[in-house]
């Protein structure tokens, strides 16, 4: 690949006139390339391309430039962009007329043929970095439009309002372009060398600790903060595909992790394709081990949303990949430590296999269950007798009545099924509703948080429950569907 800029092909005029101008003394030369040379090689410098910038960066709809003694440079970078609005930054030396007497705003706006009163202009003191700082800000925010449809070129002007320009620019993500030059002549600009080129955006050698920020808050289950600062990064690159791909992982992730399953197929199915049109030309280091989880996610991903579309699931088998959707989350939620929201949804995936039961085994919808469906199938000296084993001393014999709950389902599907639930699971279970309650999300005023082993046992407890069902055989299989990648993996 050549990385070598392209430079203007001279005419024969200009080339005449290039040599005319290697004759001339400074002030001469100026009103030479004034007159004569700015007038025919602006064109040729506008249609040259912006060297070092990917296809895709479109030209932008605003300039900002900063303006030293020489002019030569704004005016090419103005005519190279034709913006609709521009800003001109420089000291009162800077606004001096030019060659010839011609204000400095009506010789750039000649030269480039961006209209004068698309030109606005701001003096700027000494020391003038806020000013600068200050002046970017405005203008970008009046503007109205993306950072990335600015650009800003700090080419001219003393180094402290460069370096100051190019700062602003880069902290507001504009990108940063610059006039540069294929050859000088005495310590000059060669007229009829320059070209346009983009500054390499620091984040392409640096961007690896932002995104260790952004692998980082997706691992530990942030995903919020992950796309928030992944959108950041996309916003500051000129090449911002891998960022946005990131950005739609977390945002998929995030909406799945909040139970929105369609948002989640939706966002990740974007993600998968953005990652497979672009990531190996991109170098994405990370997306290699991301591939098959990925896929297997979107896998995972369709039953839940059909699942989430029905009133009650059909049979076992439709409700089986929300019960391996609560193991897998609770499982991740164990592995980042936060072990009050993984004794939750624990208890939450046991309930629902109770409830799941007892609605494809005996028709009983959870939250109005007909029991006259079961009458003449229930024990009642059974039944009693497993709430006295669940519930201690505390129960009290009553007709089989209400909403199923954690409790009362375990006790009604152990009198009913239990294939399903044997007896031996009552104990655990009462532990693992005595954990769940006194967790720092629900009762108490002193709450306790359970330990790191007692949500290992908890779970296993699950996978031991769930997976008794006769057609629990593909739990582990969809349990692995349900993992969600960790990111840090791949760096």
């Amino acid at each position: 690949m050549d990385d070598r800029p392209r430079l203007a092909d001279l005419d024969s005029e200009l080339r005449a006139l290039q040599a005319r101008w290697l004759t001339l003394a400074r002030g001469e030369q100026d009103a030479l390339y004034a007159a004569e040379f700015a007038p025919r090689f602006a064109p040729l410098f506008a249609r040259l391309p912006l060297h070092g910038a990917p296809p895709d960066l479109a030209r932008p709809e605003a300039l900002i430039s900063v303006l030293g003694l020489s002019w030569q440079p704004v005016a090419l970078m103005a005519a190279w962009a034709r913006p609709a609005r521009m800003l001109v930054l420089g000291t009162r030396e800077s606004f001096a007329p030019g060659p010839g007497g011609e204000g400095v705003l009506s010789l750039i706006a000649r030269i480039s043929g961006v209209p004068r009163d698309a030109i606005a202009h701001r003096e700027i003191g000494d020391p003038g970095e806020a000013d600068i700082y200050r002046e970017v800000r405005d203008f970008l925010a009046s503007s109205g439009l993306p950072p990335r449809r600015v650009f800003v070129d700090p080419t001219g002007g003393k180094k402290s309002m460069s370096a100051a320009a190019a700062l602003a620019g880069f902290y507001a993500c504009a990108p940063l372009v610059y006039v540069d030059y294929g050859a000088y002549h005495h310590r000059i600009p060669l007229a009829g060398s320059e070209y346009p080129r983009l500054l390499v955006n620091p984040l392409t050698e640096y961007g690896d600790l932002e995104r260790r920020d952004i692998f980082a808050a997706f691992d530990r289950g942030d995903f919020r903060e992950a796309e928030t600062l992944a959108a950041r990064l996309a916003d500051r690159l000129y090449q911002p595909r891998e960022a946005q791909c990131l950005a739609l992982l977390a945002r998929g992730y995030g909406a799945w992790d909040r139970f929105e399953f369609a948002a989640a197929l939706e966002a990740l199915a974007e993600a998968q394709a953005t990652l497979e049109r672009h990531a190996r030309a991109g170098g994405w280091v990370w997306a290699d081990s991301l591939r098959s989880t990925l896929t297997a996610n979107l896998l995972g991903l369709v039953p839940l949303v059909a699942g989430a579309e029905a009133e009650h699931p059909a049979s076992f088998s439709d409700g089986l990949p929300l019960l391996a959707w609560y193991l897998a989350a609770a499982e991740r939620q164990a592995r980042v430590g936060r072990n009050s929201l993984a004794v939750l949804l624990t208890y939450a995936a046991i309930e629902r296999y109770v409830d799941l039961s007892l609605w494809t085994l005996f028709g009983l919808h959870d939250e109005h269950p007909d029991y006259a469906l079961i009458a003449d199938r229930l024990d009642p000296a059974r039944y009693h007798a497993m709430g006295k084993r669940f519930f201690g001393k505390e129960y009290r014999e009553r007709s089989v009545e209400g909403p199923l709950m954690f409790g009362n389902g375990a006790q009604l599907l152990v009198t009913l099924a239990p294939e399903r639930l044997p007896e031996a699971d009552l104990g655990p279970l009462r532990g693992l509703s005595t954990a769940r309650n006194r967790c720092e999300f629900e009762h108490g005023l002193r709450p306790q948080p359970p330990e790191r082993e007692a949500v290992a046992r908890f779970y296993a407890l699950a996978r031991t429950v769930v997976g008794r069902a006769p057609e629990a055989e593909s739990l582990g299989a969809l349990v692995d569907q349900m993992r969600f990648p960790i990111l840090g993996d791949g760096r």
